[in-house]
Protein backbone atom coordinates (compact mmCIF):
# COMPACT_ATOMS: atom_id res chain seq x y z
CA UNK A 1 0.00 0.00 0.00
CA UNK A 2 1.49 3.46 -0.69
CA UNK A 3 0.31 6.76 1.22
CA UNK A 4 0.42 10.31 -0.56
CA UNK A 5 0.21 13.50 1.55
CA UNK A 6 -1.15 16.47 0.02
CA UNK A 7 -0.83 19.87 1.84
CA UNK A 8 -3.37 21.61 0.39
CA UNK A 9 -4.31 25.27 -0.19
CA UNK A 10 -6.43 27.59 -2.05
CA UNK A 11 -4.59 27.55 -5.40
CA UNK A 12 -0.91 25.40 -5.13
CA UNK A 13 -0.69 21.96 -2.73
CA UNK A 14 2.29 19.59 -2.09
CA UNK A 15 2.11 16.07 -3.10
CA UNK A 16 4.54 13.11 -1.69
CA UNK A 17 3.94 9.74 -2.45
CA UNK A 18 5.82 7.10 -0.33
CA UNK A 19 5.94 3.42 0.11
CA UNK A 20 5.74 0.74 3.16
CA UNK A 21 9.09 1.61 4.10
CA UNK A 22 8.65 5.48 3.73
CA UNK A 23 10.87 5.85 0.60
CA UNK A 24 9.65 9.08 -1.18
CA UNK A 25 8.88 8.28 -4.30
CA UNK A 26 7.34 11.47 -5.63
CA UNK A 27 7.27 14.95 -4.80
CA UNK A 28 4.93 17.20 -6.83
CA UNK A 29 3.86 21.11 -6.37
CA UNK A 30 0.57 20.75 -8.12
CA UNK A 31 -1.79 23.41 -9.13
CA UNK A 32 -5.71 23.22 -7.24
CA UNK A 33 -7.27 23.22 -10.21
CA UNK A 34 -9.20 19.77 -11.89
CA UNK A 35 -7.18 19.78 -14.62
CA UNK A 36 -3.55 20.17 -12.95
CA UNK A 37 -4.61 17.45 -10.74
CA UNK A 38 -5.80 14.86 -13.54
CA UNK A 39 -1.76 15.77 -14.78
CA UNK A 40 -0.37 15.06 -11.38
CA UNK A 41 -2.31 11.69 -11.16
CA UNK A 42 -0.83 10.35 -14.75
CA UNK A 43 2.37 11.05 -13.11
CA UNK A 44 2.15 8.27 -10.41
CA UNK A 45 3.37 5.25 -11.84
CA UNK A 46 1.87 2.97 -9.47
CA UNK A 47 -2.16 1.72 -9.67
CA UNK A 48 -4.14 4.77 -8.05
CA UNK A 49 -6.09 2.05 -6.56
CA UNK A 50 -3.38 1.10 -3.88
CA UNK A 51 -2.95 4.44 -2.97
CA UNK A 52 -4.76 5.92 0.22
CA UNK A 53 -3.94 9.86 0.57
CA UNK A 54 -4.50 11.41 3.88
CA UNK A 55 -5.83 14.98 3.32
CA UNK A 56 -6.60 18.53 6.12
CA UNK A 57 -10.19 19.70 5.76
CA UNK A 58 -8.93 23.23 4.24
CA UNK A 59 -9.78 25.38 1.13
CA UNK A 60 -11.16 23.22 -1.62
CA UNK A 61 -10.59 19.57 -0.13
CA UNK A 62 -14.15 18.13 -0.48
CA UNK A 63 -14.51 18.39 -4.20
CA UNK A 64 -10.58 17.54 -4.57
CA UNK A 65 -11.21 14.23 -2.22
CA UNK A 66 -13.95 13.85 -4.71
CA UNK A 67 -11.60 13.62 -8.09
CA UNK A 68 -9.34 11.06 -5.93
CA UNK A 69 -11.75 9.18 -5.38
CA UNK A 70 -13.10 8.81 -8.54
CA UNK A 71 -9.90 8.38 -9.99
CA UNK A 72 -9.84 5.26 -7.52
CA UNK A 73 -7.77 6.28 -4.31
CA UNK A 74 -8.98 5.85 -1.21
CA UNK A 75 -8.85 9.67 0.82
CA UNK A 76 -8.86 9.91 4.64
CA UNK A 77 -9.74 13.17 6.07
CA UNK A 78 -7.04 14.20 8.88
CA UNK A 79 -9.18 15.94 12.13
CA UNK A 80 -7.19 19.04 12.33
CA UNK A 81 -7.36 19.73 16.01
CA UNK A 82 -5.18 16.56 16.71
CA UNK A 83 -2.70 16.72 13.86
CA UNK A 84 -0.23 18.19 16.73
CA UNK A 85 2.91 16.71 14.95
CA UNK A 86 2.19 19.50 12.44
CA UNK A 87 0.92 22.12 14.70
CA UNK A 88 3.54 22.30 17.11
CA UNK A 89 6.66 21.15 14.61
CA UNK A 90 9.54 23.51 14.59
CA UNK A 91 10.08 22.80 11.16
CA UNK A 92 6.82 23.63 9.42
CA UNK A 93 6.57 24.21 5.51
CA UNK A 94 4.89 22.48 2.98
CA UNK A 95 7.07 19.54 2.43
CA UNK A 96 7.25 18.61 6.09
CA UNK A 97 3.35 19.23 6.43
CA UNK A 98 2.82 16.52 3.51
CA UNK A 99 5.32 14.23 4.61
CA UNK A 100 4.14 14.15 8.02
CA UNK A 101 0.50 13.62 7.24
CA UNK A 102 1.80 10.37 4.82
CA UNK A 103 3.77 9.38 7.66
CA UNK A 104 0.85 9.17 10.16
CA UNK A 105 -1.10 7.86 7.65
CA UNK A 106 1.34 5.37 6.67
CA UNK A 107 2.18 4.36 10.72
CA UNK A 108 -1.50 4.33 11.62
CA UNK A 109 -1.58 7.07 14.02
CA UNK A 110 -3.24 9.14 11.31
CA UNK A 111 -6.67 10.92 13.66
CA UNK A 112 -8.98 10.68 11.01
CA UNK A 113 -11.96 13.32 10.82
CA UNK A 114 -15.36 12.33 9.98
CA UNK A 115 -16.51 12.94 6.50
CA UNK A 116 -20.34 14.10 5.47
CA UNK A 117 -22.33 13.08 2.84
CA UNK A 118 -23.18 15.46 0.23
CA UNK A 119 -26.80 15.44 1.12
CA UNK A 120 -25.42 16.28 5.01
CA UNK A 121 -22.83 19.02 3.83
CA UNK A 122 -25.85 20.83 1.58
CA UNK A 123 -28.05 20.93 4.43
CA UNK A 124 -25.51 22.38 6.54
CA UNK A 125 -24.79 25.05 4.16
CA UNK A 126 -28.40 25.94 3.55
CA UNK A 127 -28.63 26.49 7.25
CA UNK A 128 -25.48 28.23 7.95
CA UNK A 129 -25.93 30.79 5.91
CA UNK A 130 -29.42 31.52 6.84
CA UNK A 131 -27.62 31.90 10.21
CA UNK A 132 -25.93 34.02 8.47
CA UNK A 133 -28.67 36.53 7.02
CA UNK A 134 -30.43 35.80 10.19
CA UNK A 135 -27.16 37.58 11.73
CA UNK A 136 -27.38 40.48 9.94
CA UNK A 137 -30.87 41.28 9.53
CA UNK A 138 -30.45 41.09 13.65
CA UNK A 139 -27.50 43.70 13.18
CA UNK A 140 -29.02 45.46 11.23
CA UNK A 141 -32.34 45.73 14.16
CA UNK A 142 -29.56 46.69 16.30
CA UNK A 143 -28.50 49.58 14.78
CA UNK A 144 -32.12 51.09 14.06
CA UNK A 145 -32.44 50.66 17.58
CA UNK A 146 -28.84 52.47 18.67
CA UNK A 147 -29.36 55.16 16.14
CA UNK A 148 -33.06 56.00 17.65
CA UNK A 149 -32.50 56.03 21.49
CA UNK A 150 -29.27 58.21 20.68
CA UNK A 151 -31.30 60.56 19.18
CA UNK A 152 -34.43 60.15 21.52
CA UNK A 153 -37.21 57.25 21.52
CA UNK A 154 -39.50 60.00 21.79
CA UNK A 155 -39.63 61.44 18.72
CA UNK A 156 -40.40 58.16 17.61
CA UNK A 157 -44.18 57.36 16.82
CA UNK A 158 -44.69 54.37 19.64
CA UNK A 159 -41.07 54.58 20.75
CA UNK A 160 -40.10 51.66 18.93
CA UNK A 161 -38.54 52.14 15.70
CA UNK A 162 -38.86 48.37 14.44
CA UNK A 163 -43.01 48.70 14.88
CA UNK A 164 -45.30 49.36 11.97
CA UNK A 165 -45.79 52.44 13.63
CA UNK A 166 -43.18 53.60 14.50
CA UNK A 167 -40.88 52.40 10.74
CA UNK A 168 -43.75 54.68 9.23
CA UNK A 169 -42.75 57.52 11.30
CA UNK A 170 -39.34 57.49 10.18
CA UNK A 171 -40.04 56.40 6.43
CA UNK A 172 -42.02 59.72 6.57
CA UNK A 173 -39.14 61.49 8.24
CA UNK A 174 -35.67 63.13 6.54
CA UNK A 175 -33.58 60.41 8.65
CA UNK A 176 -31.55 59.11 5.56
CA UNK A 177 -29.43 56.63 7.72
CA UNK A 178 -32.62 55.12 9.43
CA UNK A 179 -34.84 54.91 6.32
CA UNK A 180 -31.74 52.98 4.50
CA UNK A 181 -31.46 50.94 7.43
CA UNK A 182 -35.26 49.58 7.19
CA UNK A 183 -35.01 49.26 3.44
CA UNK A 184 -32.01 46.72 4.10
CA UNK A 185 -33.66 44.94 6.90
CA UNK A 186 -36.70 44.18 4.57
CA UNK A 187 -34.29 42.54 2.03
CA UNK A 188 -32.65 40.33 4.01
CA UNK A 189 -36.32 39.56 5.92
CA UNK A 190 -37.09 38.58 2.25
CA UNK A 191 -33.90 37.18 1.34
CA UNK A 192 -34.71 34.75 5.27
CA UNK A 193 -38.10 33.25 3.18
CA UNK A 194 -36.28 31.13 0.60
CA UNK A 195 -34.06 29.00 2.95
CA UNK A 196 -36.94 28.71 5.52
CA UNK A 197 -39.29 27.38 2.48
CA UNK A 198 -36.25 24.99 1.23
CA UNK A 199 -35.71 24.40 4.73
CA UNK A 200 -39.53 22.89 4.93
CA UNK A 201 -39.26 20.73 1.77
CA UNK A 202 -35.69 19.23 3.59
CA UNK A 203 -38.14 17.69 6.60
CA UNK A 204 -39.42 15.14 4.08
CA UNK A 205 -35.48 13.94 3.23
CA UNK A 206 -34.54 13.41 7.46
CA UNK A 207 -37.24 11.75 9.32
CA UNK A 208 -35.20 11.85 12.55
CA UNK A 209 -36.68 16.06 12.39
CA UNK A 210 -40.03 14.46 13.51
CA UNK A 211 -38.55 12.75 15.73
CA UNK A 212 -36.92 15.50 17.88
CA UNK A 213 -39.29 18.24 17.13
CA UNK A 214 -41.54 16.26 19.79
CA UNK A 215 -39.01 17.88 22.55
CA UNK A 216 -40.45 20.87 23.81
CA UNK A 217 -38.18 23.55 22.39
CA UNK A 218 -36.92 21.81 19.93
CA UNK A 219 -38.42 23.48 16.41
CA UNK A 220 -37.95 23.12 12.49
CA UNK A 221 -34.59 25.03 12.69
CA UNK A 222 -33.15 23.53 15.59
CA UNK A 223 -33.26 19.79 14.72
CA UNK A 224 -32.41 19.96 11.23
CA UNK A 225 -29.07 21.96 12.59
CA UNK A 226 -28.51 19.23 15.07
CA UNK A 227 -29.26 16.72 12.27
CA UNK A 228 -26.66 18.55 9.78
CA UNK A 229 -23.89 18.99 12.47
CA UNK A 230 -24.30 15.35 14.20
CA UNK A 231 -24.64 14.11 10.77
CA UNK A 232 -24.99 9.67 11.97
CA UNK A 233 -26.16 9.84 15.55
CA UNK A 234 -25.11 5.81 15.88
CA UNK A 235 -21.68 6.25 14.99
CA UNK A 236 -21.83 7.64 18.58
CA UNK A 237 -21.54 4.95 21.12
CA UNK A 238 -22.59 6.38 23.85
CA UNK A 239 -24.67 9.84 24.33
CA UNK A 240 -21.98 11.24 26.68
CA UNK A 241 -19.37 10.97 23.35
CA UNK A 242 -21.88 12.44 21.86
CA UNK A 243 -21.32 15.03 24.52
CA UNK A 244 -17.75 15.55 24.13
CA UNK A 245 -18.22 15.77 19.96
CA UNK A 246 -20.59 18.97 20.68
CA UNK A 247 -17.50 20.12 23.13
CA UNK A 248 -20.22 20.22 26.29
CA UNK A 249 -18.12 18.67 28.50
CA UNK A 250 -16.17 20.29 31.05
CA UNK A 251 -12.20 20.17 30.49
CA UNK A 252 -10.54 17.93 32.32
CA UNK A 253 -7.22 18.29 34.39
CA UNK A 254 -5.42 15.74 36.71
CA UNK A 255 -2.45 14.75 37.80
CA UNK A 256 -1.17 13.10 40.64
CA UNK A 257 -4.38 12.16 41.28
CA UNK A 258 -5.77 15.47 41.93
CA UNK A 259 -8.90 16.21 39.38
CA UNK A 260 -9.66 19.67 38.06
CA UNK A 261 -12.21 20.69 35.94
CA UNK A 262 -13.10 23.60 33.89
CA UNK A 263 -14.80 25.28 31.45
CA UNK A 264 -16.49 23.19 28.65
CA UNK A 265 -14.15 22.46 26.23
CA UNK A 266 -16.27 24.26 23.35
CA UNK A 267 -14.36 22.01 20.37
CA UNK A 268 -16.62 20.56 18.15
CA UNK A 269 -19.73 22.19 15.88
CA UNK A 270 -20.44 25.75 17.13
CA UNK A 271 -23.46 25.66 15.04
CA UNK A 272 -24.74 22.89 17.42
CA UNK A 273 -23.79 24.15 21.01
CA UNK A 274 -25.55 27.78 20.45
CA UNK A 275 -28.64 25.33 18.69
CA UNK A 276 -28.95 22.56 21.59
CA UNK A 277 -28.25 25.83 24.24
CA UNK A 278 -31.45 27.90 22.51
CA UNK A 279 -33.44 24.93 23.41
CA UNK A 280 -32.11 24.54 26.62
CA UNK A 281 -33.28 28.33 26.81
CA UNK A 282 -37.22 27.82 25.50
CA UNK A 283 -37.77 25.00 28.20
CA UNK A 284 -39.97 26.46 30.61
CA UNK A 285 -41.95 25.26 33.54
CA UNK A 286 -45.49 25.02 31.42
CA UNK A 287 -44.22 23.49 28.50
CA UNK A 288 -41.94 20.69 30.01
CA UNK A 289 -41.85 20.43 33.40
CA UNK A 290 -39.58 17.41 33.71
CA UNK A 291 -36.80 19.10 32.21
CA UNK A 292 -37.60 22.72 33.95
CA UNK A 293 -37.21 21.19 37.49
CA UNK A 294 -33.87 20.03 36.46
CA UNK A 295 -32.81 23.60 35.91
CA UNK A 296 -34.26 24.74 38.80
CA UNK A 297 -32.37 22.35 41.41
CA UNK A 298 -29.13 23.47 39.90
CA UNK A 299 -29.69 26.85 39.38
CA UNK A 300 -28.83 27.96 43.02
CA UNK A 301 -25.76 25.60 42.50
CA UNK A 302 -24.59 26.94 39.40
CA UNK A 303 -26.27 29.79 38.34
CA UNK A 304 -28.63 30.05 35.22
CA UNK A 305 -26.23 30.11 32.95
CA UNK A 306 -24.52 27.51 33.52
CA UNK A 307 -27.57 25.34 34.58
CA UNK A 308 -29.10 25.81 30.78
CA UNK A 309 -25.45 24.89 29.99
CA UNK A 310 -25.99 21.53 31.78
CA UNK A 311 -29.64 20.87 30.14
CA UNK A 312 -28.44 21.31 26.50
CA UNK A 313 -25.92 18.70 27.31
CA UNK A 314 -28.92 16.72 29.00
CA UNK A 315 -31.01 17.52 26.12
CA UNK A 316 -28.33 16.00 23.26
CA UNK A 317 -28.19 12.51 25.65
CA UNK A 318 -31.57 12.35 25.10
CA UNK A 319 -31.80 12.64 21.23
CA UNK A 320 -29.17 10.62 21.24
CA UNK A 321 -31.20 7.75 22.73
CA UNK A 322 -34.57 8.94 20.56
CA UNK A 323 -33.11 8.55 17.70
CA UNK A 324 -30.61 5.69 18.06
CA UNK A 325 -34.13 3.51 19.55
CA UNK A 326 -36.40 5.24 17.36
CA UNK A 327 -38.11 6.48 19.39
CA UNK A 328 -40.25 10.05 20.46
CA UNK A 329 -39.58 11.80 23.71
CA UNK A 330 -41.44 10.89 26.82
CA UNK A 331 -40.61 12.53 29.66
CA UNK A 332 -41.96 9.07 31.66
CA UNK A 333 -39.57 7.46 29.35
CA UNK A 334 -36.34 9.79 28.94
CA UNK A 335 -36.29 10.88 32.89
CA UNK A 336 -32.52 12.09 33.44
CA UNK A 337 -31.97 8.84 35.91
CA UNK A 338 -31.88 7.07 32.50
CA UNK A 339 -29.31 9.01 30.52
CA UNK A 340 -26.88 10.96 32.36
CA UNK A 341 -26.50 11.05 36.11
CA UNK A 342 -26.17 14.86 37.71
CA UNK A 343 -23.18 15.05 39.65
CA UNK A 344 -20.76 17.56 41.26
CA UNK A 345 -19.17 17.63 37.94
CA UNK A 346 -22.42 19.68 36.43
CA UNK A 347 -21.94 22.34 39.30
CA UNK A 348 -18.72 23.01 37.77
CA UNK A 349 -19.25 23.53 34.17
CA UNK A 350 -18.75 26.82 32.87
CA UNK A 351 -20.72 27.89 30.19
Amino acid sequence: MYTLGIDLHKKSSLWILIDEQRTELLKENVLVHPRDINIALEKIHVPLSNIQVAIEPVAGWRWVSQQLEEAGMKVHIAHPRKVELIAKSTKKNDTEDARTLANLLQSGFFPEAHKSSEEIYKLRLLLRERTFIVRLRTSVKNQLHGIATTGGLHNIKSGNPLHQIGKRDIMKSDNFVMKELHHLNDILEARIIPFDEKLKEEVNNHPIASTLMTIPGVGLITALTIISEVDNFNRFPTGEKLTRFAGLVPRERSSGGIIKHGSITKQGSSPLRTALVESAMRIREDNAPELYTFVKRLTPITGAKKARVALARKLLVIMWKMVTTNTTYNPKIFSFSNTMKVSELEARTDA
